[in-house]
């Protein structure tokens, strides 16, 4: 079994023994609450384009109720645009509303992502959440105590500083008797009162005339509440997008070409409707895909076509595709891109002359870093739904960006925006951007030819080959040392294609490449100088194509980069007999990077000696330690790793990991914690063995045997975690991915302590480990 899952199964038995669960534990829960099972549905959710229906057009950001409402049993419900992708920010945002509200938690609800109901704050990405997010609640949260207590001054003729209020009730100060509660006083009214915002998405400013607590007084930011999402999580009785069902809903299966740019010839038809529930087939330009009343006739109909699954080539199923190999060969990678076009290059730090300091050292050393291809993989395979009737759409999805994908259905639909409603589920499965934008314009598409509901959920196959992957790196750093062991020059250049050509793959083979979604092309280099070197050089090349559709993977590039710069800062250490954590040190200005790197040492027990002066090659397992650190967008984090390195098996197994991390004020210590330990797991799993494998076609690691993942036996036996600078003169920056960085360099400056070898290119697989000693 995985470290992340096992897959879900594909056989028509397992698929119907998870209906008959569901049909048994007495029907699918329509929607979640965040603080509880939501009770069961007396029927499947209804689709809004049979019906009349109000206007889908998000909310006002500056009236109350586009983020609070009250119900008459006291409790609340917080809506919000961003979304939970796994790392807790449901429950960190509604700590952050119930506490302005001074409500109990466990009354506040959360309502995210659905498009007609929630303010477009900006898509869930970026370690950005809390950070942006966090403040735009906590001054509605502000601004709706201040309205509930104005409410309440008039209700009992005081003036509102004469009023007290303490888990949802209002009293008046001295007459304990006096008192109502927050339902009670709305009673069951909408709280159209105006709280005033200005500007977008990561920019709006909510209430700003609104006086949030003072964090002296708080009691619920800061604390460890769990998250009672889990609960329903581990027995089953979550809704995730993957469990929904729609009235009358059909199921379809896009059917790939062989190629990843292959067009379509012709399709044969014959013998697809003697499968049991088959509908038709939807065809629109090179977009191919079938309908069926049931999973199981889609599936098979899907195959009797073709798929990518099938390794015989374009003509092997009954839709012939143009043979296409316009792919570089996989051997040939690193040169493709070095030599594809730059599209945009950009400096991180031009400082001093490199080339003169080059020449003046006692001491250079070159080094290239190398990482491939690799794919978010998702255990919990995409899944959307979409009914599309006339100029209105419904689409059920779990994607990270509800309000982008919003925007991008209008165009690709034709339809006009005020039509067109995202309803928001968590996937079983979601971070990055993997298939799940992907997945809502294939159900769309069939939708709107078929006129009924389609529920698409991709294969196995069809996430492995086609959702956007992380591209190949290459980076080449040069540096100097001068006789006293110090840096004296630096120079880092970096080839980094798109991490962000996300147009979406339906809409490309309908002829509407134009509906894009949103680029992560930023035109800036993915890494964050810190270090004090009198010259240094970095800068970015790149951000064109290298043949596979790429999108963002966890901390886009700087998982990359941070992997060549620690790796090679460590050789420079190792260059000048120095301890590599008081290397660093020497190097650096940065106060929060220094807090970190101590932090980290000192919970580790950090010995100083130089890198690799116990290095054993006598071919017997050896033991490492390494470390690393990073600051991403202002969120520094520190980690060390112990590691053992068996030379005849060529095998890596780490046996502790100890993170610093200062993301500023924490709102959830244990969810930030719980956050930190997977980002190592991943991160452990993409050092090492995760690489994208494909030929000059496609795709070619298609199942977990092909894109192996770390197993449970390889987890960390202990990760030890020092949360840093958690306090509220420190603002909250973010943790959703900078954990996740220094992972490769650590893993190998930890192997090249044990055993005096140095790996610069991932995965760290055995046989790259072997043939690195020899």
């Amino acid at each position: 079994m995985s470290a992340k899952s096992n897959d879900m199964r594909s056989t028509a038995e397992g698929a119907l023994s998870r209906r008959d669960f569901l049909r048994t534990s007495g029907g699918l829960v329509i929607a979640f609450t965040l603080f509880g099972p939501a009770g069961p549905a007396g029927a499947a959710e209804s689709s809004p384009a049979d019906a009349a229906q109000p206007s889908l057009t998000p909310p006002p950001a500056g009236k109350l109720y586009a983020w609070l409402a009250v119900h008459p049993d006291n409790s609340a419900t917080l809506f919000t645009g961003k979304v939970e992708t796994g790392t807790g920010v449901q429950t960190a945002l509604a700590q952050i509303a119930a506490e302005e509200l001074d409500l109990p938690f466990d009354r506040l609800d959360v309502v995210m992502g659905t498009t007609s109901k929630t303010v477009d704050q900006g898509p869930s990405y970026g370690s950005m959440t809390v950070r942006y997010a966090g403040p735009q609640i906590r001054q509605a949260g502000a601004a709706g105590r201040q309205a509930l207590l104005d409410l309440a001054a008039k209700h009992f003729g005081v003036p509102a500083q004469q009023l007290v209020v303490k888990e949802g009730t209002i009293s008046v100060s001295g007459s304990p008797d006096r008192s109502i509660t927050y339902g009670k006083l709305v009673d069951g009214k909408r709280l159209n009162i105006d709280i005033g915002a200005s500007g977008q998405q990561f920019g709006l400013k909510v209430a700003p005339n609104a006086r949030p607590k003072d964090p002296s007084t708080y009691t619920l930011v800061g604390k460890p509440i769990a998250r009672k999402d889990i609960p329903a999580k581990i027995m089953g009785r979550f809704t995730y997008v993957q469990d929904v069902r729609v009235e009358g809903m059909l199921h379809g299966r896009v059917v790939r070409p062989y190629g990843v740019e292959a067009t379509l010839v012709s399709v044969d038809e014959t013998g697809l409707k003697k499968i049991p529930g088959f509908v038709q087939v939807v065809r629109r330009e090179n977009f191919l895909g079938v309908v069926a009343k049931t999973e199981w006739g889609a599936i098979q109909a899907a195959a009797k076509l073709g798929s990518t699954l099938n390794p015989s080539g374009p003509e092997a199923g009954q839709a012939k595709w143009s043979n296409w190999s316009g792919l570089p060969k996989m051997d040939q990678i690193w040169e493709t891109v070095r030599n594809t076009p730059a599209v945009h290059s950009s400096s991180a730090v031009s400082k001093g002359s490199t080339a003169t300091a080059l020449a003046s050292a006692s001491r250079t050393l070159k080094a290239t870093y190398k990482t491939p291809f690799q794919m978010h993989g998702s255990i919990g395979p995409e899944c959307a739904i979409a009914d599309v009737k006339g100029d209105r759409a419904t689409l059920w999805s779990g994607t990270q960006m509800p309000h982008e994908t919003r925007r991008d259905m209008a165009k690709l639909l034709n339809i006009p925006l005020d039509g067109i409603e995202v309803r928001w589920f968590e996937a079983s499965g979601a971070y990055g951007r993997n298939g799940l934008e992907h997945v809502v314009a294939d159900a769309a598409i069939m939708s709107q030819i078929v006129g009924k509901p389609v529920r698409v959920q991709w294969m196995r196959w069809d996430s492995h080959g086609w959702e956007p992957k992380e591209p190949p790196i290459v980076q080449d750093l040069e540096g100097g040392l001068d006789s006293a062991g110090h840096v004296i020059a630096w120079q880092h250049h970096m080839w980094v294609p798109t991490t962000g050509d996300t147009h979406l793959v339906a809409a490309a083979l309908i002829g509407h490449p134009d509906v894009t979604g949103q680029t992560g092309a930023s035109g800036r280099a993915p890494v964050r100088y810190a270090y004090n070197f009198d010259n240094a050089e970095v800068t970015s090349h790149g951000e064109g194509r290298v043949g596979l559709l790429t999108a963002w993977l966890r901390s886009p590039a700087q998982f990359e980069t941070t992997f060549a710069m620690e790796s090679f800062i460590d050789e420079l250490a190792a260059a000048a007999k120095q301890d590599p954590l008081a290397f660093r040190l020497a190097h650096l200005e940065d106060a929060k990077a220094i807090a970190v790197l101590k932090a980290a040492a000192q919970a580790y027990g950090w010995e100083s000696r130089p890198a690799g002066a116990k290095a054993d090659r006598s071919g017997k397992p050896a033991h490492g330690r390494g470390i690393a650190w990073v600051n991403r967008d202002d969120s520094r984090v520190a980690t060390i790793a112990d590691v053992m390195v068996d030379p005849s098996s060529g095998r890596i197994s780490v046996s502790r990991v100890v993170v610093a991390h200062d993301c500023g004020m924490v709102i959830n210590p244990d969810g930030l914690k719980n956050q930190i330990e997977g980002n190592v797991i991943q991160s452990l799993s993409r050092t090492l063995h995760e690489e994208v494998a494909f030929d000059t076609a496609r795709v070619t690691s298609l199942d977990w045997k092909g894109y192996p993942i770390l197993r449970f036996e390889e987890i960390p036996d202990r990760i030890d975690i020092v949360l840093v600078n958690n306090s509220p003169e420190h603002p909250s920056t973010g943790g959703g991915e900078p954990s996740t960085c220094p992972t490769a360099a650590v893993i190998s400056n930890a192997v090249f302590d044990a055993i005096g070898v140095r790996l610069r290119q991932t995965p760290f697989r055995p046989e790259s480990v072997k043939a690195a000693m020899s």
